[in-house]
């Protein structure tokens, strides 16, 4: 071994217990100088320190001028507020009801996070804990801008009571009260706001602090003995059945005319009225009660129920016949069955296409149209022209009483006039007949003789050779097949007798 080879070998190797110990130490060292770092320039410098929240809006990195913008933004400008009074709901700004963030307090507030007299254990939970801290708004509330604002939303939250209405219960009627109103309470609300403004802002909800408006009964309690007779009163609906001239008169359940009552009040006082909505289902239960075939026609006249019950005058409905049927009976022809049933015969003969009128098998069953066919008008209620072939007389109806009785002459046997209920249909002052070369003055077209030939009622007839026929022979069948009259009593009646009036002929 030489010098060299035994200098080398006598160095000792350093401990590694030494070596971790200064390696710690250097970290600790760095640690430190970090720690010091962040924490002078977080201290003097900087921006706000990171995961900084205002509320849930976060500010953390931003400097003092810009978290005051985002403040101002995020919590007056966009933030929407729900106004409720506990039913309704609207929506504003809170800047609208004098509730604001400061922005430049709040940022303030926010910047001092880690600068405080905690700014140690804040840095830390911000920096190594990687934990948001939140710091709560500065929040402005204005009672002045909000009472200003709530009274003007007084139009928007408020209502008035309803007035009280009646009840029929028992067969007795009561007042009972309408739904209650509202009032905007604004001292109590603006108390409300400015003791938890915070939390209003933070929740975006504002409810408003209202009370109840009981509706007043008073006043219609001390008004019912007055309306009970009227109330009592009950509201008819006569089926009127033109063809018999006989009337049904059906009076509405009190409890059903209950529910359509209703009560208004028009300058202090009470008006009753009937809500008509119910009226055309109880008209369509009517039909139930008619058990013979007879159905219900609604004219179409307005309904007017509350004139109607005020005044006692029925609402009427026209009862309509169905069609029927007929058994040949021996001898019988199409003219003999078309007057016993009251219905031309060209009329029987389109209701059964197959019939042979010259041959009608005896037994055999003929369909008999409707005789409401033959009133395809409105019919006129209170008039009625009353025709006997046999007397030879009209006899003019009003109201059911007789006004005017006049002679007349009807069709002769080879043309005679149909028996039946018929209907002025038309009114023509001069009509001509051409197949006899008659003008016939006042005419008032009742039913078809056949298909586009119109008997009538019309004063003596003329020629166009300008001779008036049958002027002396009034009172016995001389006509064609209408019903003649003299010329003043023709007049009179064609004034009288407006489209719709029934006309019926008996034999």
């Amino acid at each position: 071994m030489n010098i060299a080879e035994r200098s080398t070998s006598s160095i000792a190797p350093i401990p590694r217990w030494l070596v971790a110990g200064l390696t710690a130490a250097v970290l600790i060292l760095l640690g430190g100088w970090l720690l010091a770092g962040v924490y002078v320039y977080y201290r003097f410098a900087g921006p706000v320190a990171p995961r900084v929240m205002v509320g849930d809006t976060p500010v953390g990195g931003l400097s003092d001028a810009q978290a005051a913008e985002r403040v101002d933004q995020r919590w007056n400008r966009e933030r929407v507020l729900l106004v409720t009074d506990g039913e309704r709901y609207w929506q504003a700004q809170p800047l609208d009801f004098g509730l604001w963030v400061d922005p430049a307090a709040t940022a303030r507030q926010a910047y001092r996070v880690g600068r405080g007299e905690r700014r140690f254990q804040e840095l830390w939970q911000v920096i190594f804990d990687r934990q948001p801290l939140e710091i709560r708004p500065q929040v402005v509330f204005s009672p002045t801008i909000a009472v200003e604002r709530l009274r003007n939303w007084r139009g928007l939250v408020e209502y008035a009571p309803e007035p009280p209405q009646l009840s029929y219960a028992g067969g007795e009627w009561c007042a009972v009260p309408g739904a209650a109103g509202i009032a905007l309470d604004v001292e109590a609300t603006v108390r409300l706001m400015e003791q938890n403004a915070e939390v209003i802002l933070r929740s975006g909800v504002l409810t408003l602090v209202t009370r109840r408006l009981p509706s007043p009964t008073a006043d219609l309690e001390a008004r019912l003995p007055s309306l009970v007779e009227q109330l009592n009163r009950p509201l008819r609906v006569e089926g009127y059945d033109p063809i018999l001239d006989r009337s049904e008169v059906w009076d509405v359940p009190p409890e059903l005319l209950a529910e359509w009552v209703r009560l208004d009040w028009e300058s202090g006082e009470p008006r009753l009225r009937l809500d008509e909505i119910g009226f055309p289902a109880y008209l369509e239960g009517l039909q139930n009660r008619l058990t013979d075939g007879r159905s219900v026609w609604l004219p179409p006249d307005p309904y007017n129920l509350s004139e109607r019950w005020v005044s006692g005058t029925p609402y009427t409905v026209i009862l309509r016949h169905p069609p029927t049927t007929y058994t040949v009976q021996p001898g019988d022809t199409l003219l003999s069955i078309s007057y016993r049933v009251q219905i031309p015969a060209w009329m029987i003969l389109r209701a059964n296409p197959r019939l042979n009128p010259d041959v009608l098998p005896t037994g055999s069953a003929l369909t008999i149209p409707s005789r409401s066919d033959l009133l395809p008008l409105p019919v006129v209620i209170g008039k009625r022209i009353l025709i006997s072939i046999s007397a030879q007389r009209m006899t003019v109806v009003e109201n059911g009483q007789p006004i005017r009785e006049f002679v007349i002459s009807t069709g002769i046997d080879r043309s005679p006039t149909q028996p039946g209920v018929f209907q002025v249909q038309t009114h023509v002052a001069e009509a001509y007949a051409s197949v006899w070369d008659l003008t016939m003055p006042y005419f008032l077209g009742i039913y078809e003789a056949w298909p586009g030939f119109m008997n009538g009622i019309h004063g003596l007839p003329t020629l166009s050779s300008g001779r008036r026929l049958w002027a002396g022979n009034l009172g016995r069948p001389v006509s064609y097949g209408c019903i003649i009259l003299d010329l003043p009593a023709a007049e009179w009646l064609y004034d009288w007798a407006q489209n719709g009036v029934v006309v019926e002929i008996r034999e």
